[in-house]
Formats: C-alpha cells, structure tokens, sequence
C-alpha cells in the first residue's frame, strides 16, 4: 500500500488536505494510505485545531512543537521535525501544499533524503519576490518530483522557467468549497467581510491604520456593516495601535472585529456577504467559489484570472478603497465559467500519483 506523508502547517493546508483525504478514502481501490505532520506554524487552537475536526482531518501522526519566533529558526527545526517523520514511517513520496515555510521545509527535507516531492498549487506566481510565499513557492517547484497546477496560467508559469511535465488539475480548494456550501443559502446580505493578515498590511502600523480608516469610511458612507474575524498577528498590531480599546474603535466604524472563525463559518460569512475585501491568497478565491465579488488589497495576486474576468480587483493603496469597493460591491460572480474546474481536482490528484509513482 502506497504511504504519502503529508506536510500541514497552516490554515490553507488543513483545508487542502481535507479534499485529498475524502478522495482516498472514497477511491479505496487504488491503495493509498496517509501520515500527516503538523508543523506547529500555525500553533493557535483556533487557526489549527478546529480545522483538524470540522475537516474531518485524521489526528497527526506526528506534531511539532517550534520554540523560536525567528523564521530562518523555525525553518530548521521543521526540517529536522520532518526528516525524522520521513526516517520513521519510510514514505513513497511527500507531498507539500501551497506556498508556506512548512511547504519549502517539506519539500527541502524530502529532496535530502531523496524521496519524490509532490506539489500541489504547483507554478502560482505573483511575481512579487518582496513576499516570503513567492520565494517559497519558486524553490519548492525546483525542487519537486511531480507538479499539481490548478490552472493553465500555473502551467504557463512553469513553462517559462524551463519546468516541464506538470499536471493540470482545477484547484483543490474549489473543491471544497464547493463540497461544504452546497447546502447553505444564497441570499446575499448587506453586509461585506474584511480580513487582514500579511505583513506588509498588518505590521506596519501607519498602513494598517489607514486601512482602518479608508474601510469604515465606506463602510459608513454606504451605511455597511463589515464583519472582521481578526489573525492572532493582526490583533496583535491593533492593540498597539490604539490600546485596550482597539474593538471598540473599530465598532465606531462599523467594523464588527470578532475572534477566528472555523473554514465552514467563514464560508458562510464569505458566501451571505455582498462583497469580500481580503489579503488573503485562499479566501480571494473561496469569494469567487461562494460567487461573492472580492477587493483583494495587495499589489499582485497569485490567482489573475480572478482579475482577468472581473470577478476582483488589485487595491495596494488604501486611497483607492472607497473606488475599487463600489465597483465590486453587490456584482454578480458567474460562477458557472468553470476557472478551477468543477470540484474534482482531488480525484484527479490521487488519479496521476496512483499513475505516476505506483
């Protein structure tokens, strides 16, 4: 029976990870098994934790406990973590989600040791080598034994850097999306969602300030409550801006700040509200997948076909918010253009490995 160990560390790959997990369970006749190890990059109980059981995520096999909060660090304890899980349960191949440190630290552990890289997410590019997840994801496709793109564009990507061979799939977290909003309701409220939580948007606190504002002065002028589930890091910015009373303020301007929602609830935000304004790379795309228009507030995107058909637009300077947020707010997504296919990329993963590595 074929072993994958796979690599989670982050919200995103807990997500991913559920998809490819319902496929081998269904698909029993083509022999796969699965170890999992948690890195520890996400370790707060409410960005991991409840991934795991709402996802029906097998426990880990194995679970790492990271003790330094500097990033070259981290990286070397999860690549020692992880060369140990691959020295003790002898793995057909490892296999690494998206774009994170625990994506490259995989991808680098296994490459040592020799063992077949699968990368799913393969060939995404934002061409922005300021963001840590670009690097990442440039490395871990040179480094990997089979490629799992989502997109045409991914392919193109690839291509142009003289990598050859990758497979073609639709996007696993289309999948399941589609997979636990099938029952919920359409009706659109008024209201939008916002979250933030990169760096470049959150730890410097003038820039984050501005946001506040240029997003509760739309949401005041159009008289739109914003629902705001607020990162560990983005909270932790916030209250050295303006204090204890940082909930508060935002309240004033009709941002409601909550804590870290489980991936169901916040489908459900992202699927009832009119408009989406995000940072983040997967929840861009859960709009398009819930057929919410999205104001994604970074100078590029991983995913341009989301740009290209309209269904979201590029915002990096707060000054252009209240422009960008009316030209999305309340559209129409046609969610029926099929851009990362039709919600059974994960089949058609466990299709090519069964294919290509047994």
């Amino acid at each position: 029976m074929p072993l994958l160990l796979t690599i989670l560390g982050a919200r995103p790959q807990f997500i991913k990870a559920s998809a490819l997990t319902r496929a081998i369970e269904k698909k029993v006749d083509l022999g796969w098994s699965q170890s999992i190890i948690h890195t520890g990059q996400h370790y707060d109980a409410k960005l991991s934790d409840i991934f795991f059981e709402e996802l029906n995520l097998p426990k880990p096999n194995f679970t790492l406990q990271l003790k330094s909060s500097e990033r070259a660090v981290r990286m070397n304890e999860m690549k020692s973590g992880i060369t140990h899980a691959i020295e003790e349960c002898k793995p057909d191949a490892v296999l690494v989600y998206g774009d994170t440190d625990s994506t490259l630290a995989g991808a680098q552990a296994a490459d040592a040791l020799g063992i077949p890289i699968i990368h799913v997410e393969a060939g995404l590019r934002s061409f922005d080598l300021d963001m840590p997840e670009e690097v990442n994801r440039i490395a871990t496709d040179k480094l990997s034994s089979i490629l799992i793109a989502p997109t045409t564009t991914a392919i193109d990507n690839l291509n142009n850097e003289g990598i050859y061979g990758a497979f073609l799939t639709g996007d696993i977290m289309h999948d399941n999306a589609l997979y636990f909003t099938k029952e919920m309701q359409e009706i659109k409220s008024k209201s939008i969602l916002l979250t933030m939580h990169r760096p470049s948007n959150v730890d410097d606190l003038p820039r984050l300030q501005s946001w506040i504002d240029a997003v509760g002065d739309w949401c005041l002028l159009h008289q739109v409550d914003a629902t705001f589930p607020v990162h560990p890091r983005t909270k932790k910015s916030l209250v050295a801006l303006y204090g204890g009373v940082w909930s508060h303020v935002l309240s004033e301007k009709n941002i409601r700040a909550i804590d870290p929602v489980g991936y169901i609830e916040l489908l459900r935000f992202i699927k009832t509200s009119s408009l989406v304004i995000t940072d983040s790379g997967g929840i861009q795309k859960e709009a398009y997948s819930c057929e919410t228009p999205s104001v994604v507030i970074r100078r590029h995107t991983e995913w341009v076909e989301l740009v290209n058909a309209g269904h979201t637009v590029l915002c990096f300077e707060p000054k252009a918010l209240n422009e960008c947020a009316d030209s999305q707010f309340g559209r129409t997504i046609d969610g029926d253009d099929a851009l990362y296919g039709n919600g059974d990329a994960a089949d058609d993963i466990l299709r090519i490995l069964s294919e290509t590595l047994t």
